[in-house]
């Protein structure tokens, strides 16, 4: 349910299904599920989208479990905090469907895969899996994107739980494979995300904003003195005062933006508003957020209805890696530009400096 663009990680998967040919789809949901019931029971998907629940939370393996009892065909599985081209899983289904096996996974390379698990392979056939090491024997990774034969649910509901007492998806595959089935493999084109940390939600937007396309409504106000750049997508109610937008750049509806303040490569979502002669690049800015004159905003995520006030910087320089606490612990982001996350309903007061890779509370006073 994180934002993406004018959508979200799962409104975006949806979004893709619907633009390959996909008629129906099952989400699989458990806990705070009527979040995502709402959400798609609110937005138009044009798709027939159903709900399978999973009372109990025990794995991947697990979810299909349950799923089989509603699904009666080959089917596509696709994890619902990914990110990939619009285009692959019309490819995917394609070669999945004249390659005869069983299964067929998507795989990417990866520079850290001692983080995800590795995946071994001969020609396009798959010849391991494994868990995650300090030494994995390929640099390929398991994307969580997966197309299946309907047999498959018979290996799937004889998964034996794993020792950290979860059914396991890789297991169900390990199986099928020690069955004589073949499970096939194809990379994933472009990018993909597996949205797990908080910079990820950075990067997710600006890989985003790369397929954005070039929309400016006609009920937006734009001074004549503006300067906007293309591809950039701003839509209805829009006010943009003597500024500079810069391409890719997101703006939704009802953003008001003052004079002499420069937007790049930035989502910024419904009913926020931007004081005069400010800079925000790179960065996500939530539904109702304002922020202040004068403040400089970089690599940054600001909260739904957060306020950040007047002479406000967010750094996001550093000369070495930038260290980020997440679940109480420091853990380094390996990379040298990175500012700040900040949650929900925030007040940030004039005139303060946040060092780079910092995360503030929701419902915080800075």
């Amino acid at each position: 349910m994180l934002p993406l663009g004018d959508t979200t990680i799962l409104g975006n998967i949806l979004n893709i299904f619907k633009s390959s040919g996909i008629e129906k789809v099952s989400i699989v949901v458990g806990h705070k599920a009527e979040i995502i019931q709402d959400y798609i029971k609110n937005i138009n998907m044009g798709i027939d989208v159903s709900f399978i629940e999973q009372k109990e939370r025990l794995g991947t393996g697990h979810a299909l479990m349950i799923a089989s009892y509603y699904v009666n065909s080959d089917f596509i599985c696709v994890y619902g905090d990914l990110l990939f081209k619009e285009n692959f899983i019309v490819s995917l289904i394609s070669k999945f469907k004249s390659s005869g096996s069983i299964a067929m996974m998507a795989l990417t390379e990866s520079d850290t895969p001692e983080f995800f698990g590795s995946v071994t392979v001969e020609g396009s056939e798959v010849t391991g899996i494994f868990e995650k090491s300090d030494t994995p024997p390929s640099n390929l990774i398991n994307t969580g994107i997966y197309c299946f034969k309907k047999e498959a649910f018979s290996y799937i509901n004889n998964t034996k739980i794993s020792p950290r007492g979860e059914y396991e998806l890789t297991d169900s595959l390990k199986m099928m494979m020690g069955g004589g089935n073949k499970v096939m493999w194809m990379p994933l084109d472009g990018k993909w995300l597996d949205i797990g940390r908080p910079w990820d939600l950075i990067d997710a937007n600006m890989f985003f904003l790369e397929s954005v396309k070039n929309y400016v409504s006609k009920d937006s106000k734009i001074s004549p003195d503006s300067q906007i750049g293309s591809p950039v997508y701003i839509d209805s109610f829009s006010v943009i005062d003597s500024s500079e937008i810069i391409s890719p750049c997101l703006l939704s509806k009802n953003v008001n933006i003052g004079t002499s303040s420069k937007i790049s490569s930035s989502v910024i979502r419904k009913n926020v508003k931007i004081g005069s002669n400010c800079t925000i690049e790179n960065s996500v800015v939530m539904e109702g957020a304002k922020i202040g004159n004068n403040s400089f905003i970089s690599f940054s995520v600001i909260g739904e209805n957060s306020d950040v006030g007047k002479n406000v910087i967010l750094e996001s320089k550093s000369e070495g890696t930038i260290k980020f606490k997440i679940k109480g612990e420091l853990v380094d982001s390996n990379r040298t530009q990175l500012g700040s996350v900040v949650g929900k309903n925030v007040k940030i007061k004039d005139n303060s400096v946040i060092r780079p890779g910092q995360k503030i509370e929701s419902n915080s006073i800075i």
